[in-house]
């Protein structure tokens, strides 16, 4: 059992680890990677629990691990490109700015999926982010989510 991210590489984790987030026990159920056109790239874990599902974004950057806790959430009607345009969502009387377009490619590598291309736009209010996803196919997933510490992430039991 590994205690913090100094002990156990964030980026290297595998369907059937456990681990506590928010005082909640968590498994991971999938695996995804995504490679950017920055020349990055992320992991991405399904997890869950016995009361909801949840993604776990993890990317090694500059030394240090970057990692957004989200969830799914269901933006209706929405008119990405106007608000592309203008910069900004609003969601919940909530103003969140656009700060960060990325676009790359997506696969589960726990089902062996083709690659499917994205782009991915990132709305920020302080450590709060929405992201909209928009695939190739046209079809858009929007996830809400934080910046966490990777302290945050303790107990992972590796099996």
């Amino acid at each position: 059992m590994f205690e913090n991210k100094s002990q156990y590489p964030l980026n290297k984790l595998k369907v059937g680890f456990t681990f506590k987030l928010f005082k909640q026990k968590w498994t991971i159920t999938e695996i995804a990677e995504y490679s950017w056109n920055t020349g990055n790239m992320s992991v991405e874990y399904t997890i869950e629990n016995p009361d909801k599902k949840a993604f776990l974004e993890v990317e090694f950057y500059r030394g240090k691990f970057e990692v957004i806790y989200s969830e799914a959430l269901t933006l209706n009607n929405i008119n990405l490109d106007l608000i592309i345009e203008d910069g900004y969502l609003i969601f919940e009387n909530k103003k969140y700015n656009l700060e960060e377009t990325f676009s790359g490619s997506y696969r589960n590598m726990t089902t062996f999926t083709s690659t499917e291309n994205l782009t991915s736009y990132q709305f920020y209010l302080k450590d709060n982010c929405i992201s909209v996803e928009k695939w190739d196919d046209g079809s858009i997933e929007s996830f809400i989510g934080e910046e966490i510490k990777p302290k945050k992430i303790t107990n992972i039991n590796t099996l």
